[in-house]
């Protein structure tokens, strides 16, 4: 059996005396992907220990050489298959079943550090990574540890931060009738709610608590019900920065929709830039950013870690799931 030990990389760091992430080195033990899916599901449960211990953990060099692979990989270890109901980003169904692209923004873009989803009523609690092709230059995925944030939030200011925590947060996007692919939020109302008629997006934005207004062209201007801006994670027992208000603030900007005006305190206050600017300044200081190998695997609790994306040169195929 594979020894569960962590391996160091570039890149990794320790918090709390563990590391993020947790690093899983195939040792060549596995000659078969049929080997190594049997071995996951096996092992699933002390696997998810692990994921819940760490935060995040890498597979790299393992058999997972296509999307199917990966699909299995999370299906044999009992992630519950959910649909990306909700989500901003440009995507393209990779799979039958659970495997999507990544976001396809054009790659000059950088993302900025959110929690998957945030932005809706029942975000997922886990998302996955699969690296297909790694791109040349830049791309890497970092994450930062959402307990982290918050205690960097509290010291920048710690007024201002009781304030998010009690009063929530609310983000407004207006979406386009088809998918806009030259923006990072440019899914269309149809994708981002499953839906194809304007009937049909009504009845579930009812059911999400979402205000609307149908605007002219068929864009669709949507606000949030008050969601949580910190969270208390029951599993790990810490308070998290669980939001997407970083990048909405810095990158919801598109033809439609600029980014400072996205997103307020469920009073409907706009964020302080200068404690905007120092969020973004803590988020990259404890953040971890890997060079991505062909084939590597990504686990995260989306509860208690933030992800982000750096621009990049040259091909980059990036495979994502989503699970409750």
């Amino acid at each position: 059996m594979l020894n569960l030990k962590n391996h160091k990389i570039d890149g990794q760091i320790s918090t709390n005396n563990k590391p993020f992430p947790f690093v899983l080195l195939h040792d060549g033990e596995f000659g078969s992907a049929e080997k190594f899916l049997t071995w996951i599901s096996q092992n699933k449960a002390d696997l998810k220990n692990l994921l819940l211990a760490h935060d995040a953990m890498l597979f790299r060099d393992f058999p997972v050489t296509d999307a199917e692979i990966f699909e299995q990989m999370l299906d044999n270890a009992e992630f519950p298959r959910m649909g990306y109901v909700g989500g901003a980003a440009p995507r393209n169904q990779i799979t039958a079943g659970r495997v999507l692209t990544a976001n396809e923004s054009p790659s000059s873009e950088s993302i900025p550090f959110h929690h998957e989803m945030a932005q809706t009523p029942n975000p997922p609690k886990h998302i996955f990574f699969y690296c297909h092709i790694a791109a040349e230059k830049g791309g890497a995925t970092p994450i930062v540890q959402s307990n982290l944030l918050y205690n960097s939030f509290v010291d920048i200011d710690p007024e201002y931060a009781k304030m998010v925590e009690e009063k929530g947060v609310r983000y407004v996007r207006v979406m386009p009738f088809e998918t806009d692919t030259k923006s990072a939020i440019g899914r269309s109302w149809k994708e981002t709610f499953q839906c194809q008629t304007k009937q049909d997006a009504e009845k579930i934005m009812t059911e999400l608590g979402t205000e609307w207004e149908w605007l002219e062209n068929d864009n669709l201007k949507t606000t949030t019900a008050v969601l949580p801006a910190v969270r208390f994670d029951e599993a790990t027992q810490q308070k998290v920065f669980f939001n997407s208000i970083i990048a909405v603030y810095t990158g919801w900007n598109d033809a439609r929709n600029v980014g400072e005006k996205c997103v307020m305190t469920g009073d409907g206050q706009y964020f302080d830039p200068i404690i905007m600017e120092k969020l973004v300044e803590a988020a990259q200081k404890d953040a971890v950013a890997f060079k991505w190998h062909e084939k590597d695997v990504l686990w995260i609790n989306n509860d208690t870690v933030l992800h982000s994306r750096q621009p990049y040169e040259g091909a980059r195929k990036i495979c994502a799931s989503i699970s409750q």
